[in-house]
């Protein structure tokens, strides 16, 4: 290691700083008026179509399945003269439309997720995925640090394949991290006495202003979180390009857990997802 390097390891030695865990919480998804939905089958001629009870599939399955059979009226036989065949079981029904790439029904339904504790890495690298979200992140500008909180990387982590050289690396490796935050923190903390912003100080506009100016020295390792809400054809593409083992390790980690939980609340629309040996997940129908 370098001077600068061995100056920010003995320092770590002194400190205990721990970093944060990354959380997610899927905090809305999509909910599907039943009463209404009736009206509607009704008006267009549809009242032979039963509507599936309530937990008998999930409400974002069932918009999709909604607005795939609005697009052919194959909701019972007859309505459309060209449809004279009706796949009742809503498995095989959103099966075919995964098959079939009809991807653009599955723009419908939304599910909305709050990540915390990620980095403005990720956050970089997600936010390029706009097509198919809403986004709101935490504001730099707006919120003022006390702590310089920061996600541990999994490729500094052990492993227990790991030789006993790569585990030094790597405990060399936290130490400086630790290091290197908590001096962050501290130039943080001095520039905040330098520029005076006592308790209950009530000039929003000037502590905006202090805030904005002493975000610049906060490194893009800095914890931060926000609200994404993706319809269900973006997420399944983020997932497929982001829960690749290739993909930036931050991103992989936040997604392979989102397709874990996605898999367990919607089977019919995640479950083709399958991990391969390299740890990617591999979508059976890729384009959809």
């Amino acid at each position: 290691m370098g001077t600068g390097s061995n100056a920010l390891y003995h320092l770590s030695r002194s400190i205990k700083m721990p970093n944060v865990p990354i959380r997610i919480f899927n905090i809305a998804s999509t909910q599907v008026d039943r009463e209404e939905v009736r009206k509607w089958l009704d008006f267009i001629g549809a009242e032979g179509y039963e509507i599936p009870e309530d937990g008998a599939v999930t409400n974002p399955a069932l918009l999709i399945a909604l607005a795939g059979r609005r697009c052919y009226k194959s909701f019972v036989p007859g309505l459309n003269p060209n449809v004279t065949k009706i796949r009742k079981d809503m498995a095989d029904y959103i099966d075919n439309i995964l098959a079939s790439g009809h991807g653009s029904v599955l723009e419908h339904s939304v599910y909305t997720f709050a990540i915390e504790n990620v980095s403005r890495v990720f956050t970089g690298e997600m936010n390029r995925h706009r097509a198919g979200w809403a986004i709101s992140e935490g504001s730099m500008r707006y919120i003022r640090f006390t702590d310089i909180d920061w996600w541990m990387p999994t490729s500094l982590q052990d492993s227990p394949d790991d030789s006993v050289e790569l585990r030094l690396r790597k405990q060399q490796s936290r130490d400086i991290f630790t290091a290197a935050f908590k001096m962050q923190s501290q130039a943080y903390s001095s520039l905040l006495e330098v520029w005076d912003i006592p308790e209950g100080h009530h000039d929003f506009h000037y502590k905006k202003v202090v805030t904005s100016c002493l975000r610049r020295i906060v490194g893009m390792g800095v914890a931060t979180g926000g609200i994404w809400t993706g319809n269900i054809r973006a997420i399944r593409h983020v997932i497929t390009m982001r829960a690749d083992s290739a993909a930036e390790e931050e991103i992989f980690y936040v997604f392979s857990n989102i397709l874990k939980m996605m898999a367990e609340k919607e089977p019919m629309l995640f479950g083709d997802f399958k991990q391969n040996e390299s740890g990617s997940w591999v979508p059976e129908y890729r384009k959809v």
